[in-house]
Parts: C-alpha cells; sequence; structure tokens
C-alpha cells in the first residue's frame, strides 16, 4: 500500500516545478507550455475537469476484456489458457493470481491509486473558482460515485478492505492500515452513493454521456446493500455452510458477526425500489409480439442505448479503444477472430425450453435438436451450430456463402472418389480458416457482438452496461423473495419474463427462489454478475464447480445425398449432438474462492492486513 497511496495520476500532464537552494536559474523554473503544475489544477475548472476524467481510466474497459470475468465462471472457457486457468481451478495464491493482479478489475493496486485521486480530489476542491456552481457540484457528485465505485470493486472481491480517505504524503511516517470490518466499508459505501446521488440529483441537461448519473449511483447503492444482506456476508449462516470461513482469523472483514438480517434485506429492497420510483428507466422492449421479435429485441437491447441503460462505459472509434474489440476477442476463427471466451455446455442446458420447461438430454426430442424451442434469449446470446450470421470474409465466402456457424463435423461427398469424407467445419480447430484457433466448447457468444461490424479490421461502438435497469428489478425481486413479498416478487419477475417471450412464474417458497437464481443468470450472462452471485448465494459448489462441459457435432449424409459444399441442412444430414467434458480445464472449487487473495506485496508493504482464509 505504501507505494500505491504515494502516487498521483492526472488526466493531464503534470509538471513539478523544481526549486532548490543550490539552483533557481529560470531555466529550472519555467513551465513547458502545454504542462501545468498540480497548483494550476485547482485554479481552473477545466483542468480540474480533466483530473476527474482521469479518475474515471479505472473503470478501465468494463467487462469487455480480452479475458472476461465470465470464463472463471460455468458461463465461458477462455480459449487461450492464461489468465483465468488458476482461477477455475482453485490454485490462486498471494503470489500466483494472475488474473486478480494483472487482467482483472478489481486491481488491489490501481483500485487504491484511483481512490487516491478521488481523496486529492476532495481535499482541493473547495479551492477552485467555479463560475458555475453547478459543475462543482457535478464533479463532487462523479468523485463520490467513483470512490465507491472502486471500493466496491474491492469489497465484493476481498471482503472488508483499509478505508483510506485522506491524502497520505511523503512525510508521513505510517503508511499501514489494517482492514476495515465488512461492515464499515458497506456503509462507506453507502455513505458515498448517498452523497453523489445528491449532488447529482437534477444535474441529467448537463451530465456528458458516459459521466456518472443519480440513477447510477443509486444503482451501486442497491448492488451494494443487496450483496451485504446475502448468505456470504451472513456469517451465522456462511460459517454453517463453509469450514474455511468458519475458521477465519477475522471473520469480521467477511460479513457481519450478528446484527438484524432482515433490516439489511429491508435496506437492499428500498435501495432498488428507489432507482424505480425515479422513473428515469424501464424495460426496454417490453411487450414482444412474438418468440422471434423478443429474441431481436433483446440482441438489439446490447448494441445501443435503450430505455435501460442507466451508467454505461462508451468507446469511439477514433481512439481505438480495446472496448471495442470485444468482437475480434471473441469472434468465429472462421471470421479470423480469436474466439477466446466461448459459451460452455453448462449454460446451453441453464436456458429452459419455449414453454418454460428445463432442457433435458434424457428427453428423446431434446437430445435430436438440442437449438430448438428454447428461450428466446438464447438464439440472441450464444452462436451455435447452424445459426445464421454475418457474411463470411472475402477469403471465406466461397466456403460458405450460407453465412453459417460451423462447430461440428460433417461429410460431404466427394463425386471423383465417389463417396463421403470427412469435412471439419470452419469454426473448429481442425477448420481450413484457422486451425490453431477456435472454440473447444462448440459455442460462440453473440451477446454484445455488432453483426454489421467486419470484427478483424474495425472496431465496434457497443457499451458495456454497468448498470441497468433489469440489474435493479432482479434486485428488488431478491429482497422480496427474502422478506417473503412473493406477490411483488413474481409481478416483477415475470415483467422480465413477459419481456423475453418466456410464459410466467408462478412458483413460491424454496422454488420461487430457485426460479429467480436461473432468470438472473440468464439474464445478466456475461455481464459480471454471476462470478459474484454464485459466491453471495454460496452455491459456488454445484454451479462454477462442474466439470467443464462442451459438444460434439457430426453431419452424417442421408442416403443418396450428395453435398459437395456444406451448409446446414436436415434435409440432406443426419446430425447427432454429444456433451462431452473437456479436459483442458479441470474445474475445481475449494472454499477459499469466495474471496480472492490479498496479494503478497500488499502485505509486505503493509504488515497490518490479514490474509483471507484458506490462502
Amino acid at each position: 500500500m505504501k507505494q500505491i497511496i504515494k502516487k498521483i495520476y492526472f488526466g493531464i500532464t503534470l509538471a513539478t516545478v523544481l526549486t532548490t537552494g543550490a539552483c533557481k536559474t529560470d531555466f529550472l523554473s519555467t513551465k513547458p507550455l502545454g504542462e501545468a503544475t498540480a497548483d494550476d489544477v485547482w485554479k481552473d475548472p477545466a483542468l480540474t475537469e480533466a483530473f476527474v476524467n482521469d479518475i474515471y481510466n479505472g473503470l478501465s474497459s468494463g467487462g469487455f476484456l480480452e479475458t472476461m470475468l465470465a470464463s472463471a465462471t460455468d458461463e465461458t472457457m477462455f480459449t487461450h489458457n492464461y489468465g483465468l486457468k488458476n482461477m477455475v481451478e482453485s490454485t490462486i495464491s498471494p503470489t500466483d493470481a494472475e488474473f486478480v493482479t494483472s487482467r482483472g478489475t478489481f486491481q488491489w493496486g490501481e483500485m487504491y491509486k484511483r481512490i487516491r485521486a478521488c481523496n486529492v480530489f476532495f481535499s482541493n476542491i473547495n479551492k477552485v473558482p467555479f463560475d458555475k456552481p453547478a459543475l462543482g457540484e457535478r464533479l463532487r457528485g462523479e468523485v463520490f460515485f467513483l470512490r465507491a465505485f472502486y471500493y466496491h470493486q474491492l469489497v465484493r472481491a476481498y471482503g472488508g478492505v483499509p478505508l483510506v480517505d485522506n491524502v497520505y504524503g511523503l512525510d508521513d511516517n505510517d503508511y499501514t492500515k489494517a482492514r476495515n470490518t465488512f461492515a464499515e466499508c458497506v456503509d462507506h459505501i453507502v455513505n458515498d452513493c448517498d452523497s453523489a446521488a445528491k449532488y447529482l440529483n437534477g444535474k441529467e441537461a448537463i451530465i456528458v454521456k458516459g459521466r456518472a448519473n443519480e440513477g447510477g449511483a443509486l444503482s451501486l447503492k442497491s448492488r451494494v446493500l443487496l450483496y451485504a444482506a446475502s448468505d456470504l456476508h451472513d456469517l451465522p449462516t456462511a460459517k454453517a455452510k463453509s469450514p474455511i470461513i468458519a475458521a477465519a482469523q477475522s471473520p469480521e472483514v467477511l460479513g457481519y458477526p450478528s446484527g438484524d438480517r432482515i433490516e439489511r434485506w429491508q435496506k437492499a429492497k428500498a435501495a432498488a425500489k428507489a432507482v424505480i420510483d425515479l422513473g428515469a428507466y424501464s424495460l426496454a422492449f417490453p411487450n414482444p409480439a412474438s418468440a422471434s421479435e423478443a429474441s431481436s429485441n433483446y440482441q438489439q437491447m446490447f448494441l445501443k442505448d435503450n430505455s435501460e441503460s442507466i451508467f454505461s462505459r462508451y468507446f469511439s472509434n477514433n481512439k481505438s479503444e480495446a472496448g471495442g474489440q470485444i468482437g475480434l476477442y471473441n469472434g468465429l476463427n472462421g471470421y479470423h477472430n480469436w474466439s477466446g471466451n466461448t459459451p460452455t455446455q453448462l449454460l446451453i442446458d441453464d436456458y429452459e425450453m419455449s414453454d418454460g420447461t428445463p432442457f433435458n438430454w434424457n428427453v428423446t426430442a431434446h437430445k435430436a435438436n438440442p437449438y430448438s424451442n428454447r428461450d428466446p434469449r438464447f438464439y440472441a446470446t450464444i452462436l451455435y451450430d447452424g445459426a445464421n450470421w454475418r457474411p463470411r470474409p472475402s477469403d471465406v465466402t466461397d466456403k460458405d456463402p450460407a453465412n453459417q456457424v460451423q462447430t461440428g463435423a460433417y461429410e460431404v461427398w466427394d463425386a471423383v472418389a465417389q463417396k463421403a469424407i470427412p469435412n471439419p467445419g470452419l469454426d473448429t480447430r481442425q477448420g481450413p480458416v484457422e486451425d490453431w484457433n477456435g472454440s473447444f466448447t462448440g459455442y460462440y457468444i453473440k451477446k454484445f457482438i455488432d453483426p454489421a461490424v467486419d470484427a478483424q479490421y474495425f472496431h465496434q461502438e457497443v457499451p458495456y452496461p454497468f448498470f441497468r435497469y433489469t440489474e435493479v428489478i432482479l434486485n428488488y425481486v431478491e429482497a422480496c423473495i427474502e422478506l417473503g413479498e412473493e406477490g411483488d416478487a413474481r409481478t416483477y419477475l415475470n415483467a422480465i419474463r413477459t419481456r423475453a417471450g418466456m410464459p410466467a412464474i408462478t412458483a413460491s417458497g424454496a422454488a420461487l427462489k430457485t426460479e429467480y437464481q436461473h432468470e438472473r443468470e440468464i439474464e445478466m450472462v456475461f455481464e459480471e454478475q454471476r462470478f459474484f452471485d454464485v459466491r453471495r448465494w454460496m452455491i459456488a459448489p454445484e454451479t462454477i464447480g462442474r466439470a467443464l462441459k462442451g459438444i460434439n457435432v457430426a453431419g452424417k449424409l442421408k442416403a443418396g445425398s450428395k453435398v459437395t459444399l456444406y451448409k446446414y441442412d436436415p434435409a440432406n444430414y443426419d446430425y447427432t449432438y454429444t456433451p462431452v467434458t473437456l479436459v483442458n480445464e479441470n474445474r475445481l472449487w475449494l472454499d477459499k474462492m469466495y474471496f480472492m487473495p490479498i496479494q503478497r506485496d500488499e502485505i509486505n508493504r503493509n504488515n497490518k492486513l490479514v490474509q483471507n482464509p484458506g490462502y
């Protein structure tokens, strides 16, 4: 921590003016053109805003990283076998946690760097001569939100962390600080959210797209209070479910040792309802006329802003930002993309049939055609064998003029040899386009991928939704279920189901809770929710702890069929679908994984830090 909290990062160049008793030349004291001193930042509102702009950089690309957090869950697998393997195999440690330390969105050092910048802002904001008070209020609100967000990233990964609101200087004698309790951290985040909402209230007309707003602040508060009420952070519950947590050296940093859990659920409910009552947001495309329309609506909902958008990270092709490469990172290798995070069979099987019943491989009709009559969201979210997709690149067009996903192995007719011969699909690791790349699981991500963009050459400008209205509705539903208010829970949950073109849920009791958790999984897939949800519900062993699964698809020519160029065609092919266990990752759940390890370097710098249990 000592090294982290000494750093100041600015969105503009800050030059240090060097003056010493031995050397006071005009040359050394001249400020270079185009640069500003630290003091200048707080004399000019424009420079102050530039300083705040840089604090936003801690948001990175949101969830649009090359190694997505989804691949640390049962949603997807990371094809390239680095960064996340030790996460899913539960082998991370304080000295070996690559995703946490270098690719994650909850890096200890990065978050504290941004928190320190927030504290620098608050230490100096009263000096700024704002001509327009509304600008000062907006910037205060934004920085309160950003500090809350960065603390929330730390807390949901590690539990309680040191709360540092002052700015350490070079003359301070002690930079060490113990972890605050989980309860203290939650209160701190909630207070910052309340302050952010107060300062941002009524500023909608002057808030630039992509900056914090009142709805985002209240949505963050809703999420944090929902987590606080969950099983993982109610220590009597967590200890009963996990011997590792029961043996924790400092359990108060992991959750609430005692207190009124019902009250915590009531606070979570009230926080979600506060966003609903703003009246500024609504479910997008709430009443589709058909299943196909529901699927189309759902796909479009994740390509641009809509009535659900609360706070998003936007990307500009003018800046060639990494978040605009999500299509390249995850696209099909038969399109010269990288096939990075690919959906697992575990996720595919969790999509219900269109009538709301579970998919089941033991049902003959399901096994014969597993991609027929599924939840409309499936077709908007997953690219599966035979699905229609964008036009192929020019060098692949002749191989697939139908523009269909090919993740199987199919026979074609060899007119010279007069026999059927094997033909690997274009989007497999054995295909003729890029045989070193491609999905192991047999699936690709469709959600968030703009079909109008050729990802091998161009970036896309699809926003990443940090907070959208559906999450708030689901937060409200969960709190209602836990409080026994099932009628209200079903009403709001079924509004989401109606938008998806799915039948209403009528369950109650434990079955309703299970249905809700399933609905949250499907609705929020690839949005960095699953990683934390299965932990706070303490259902990780039976979900992300499952063995990795994929699919083998085989197409055999029917008698008399002489197809020489493959396309998906049940009239000429008999298809078989075989779920398989993949050995690329030896997926294993250990209870230490409920929390991330604090890196050894941080503990070496700050001997007051207590490590999380199991590490």
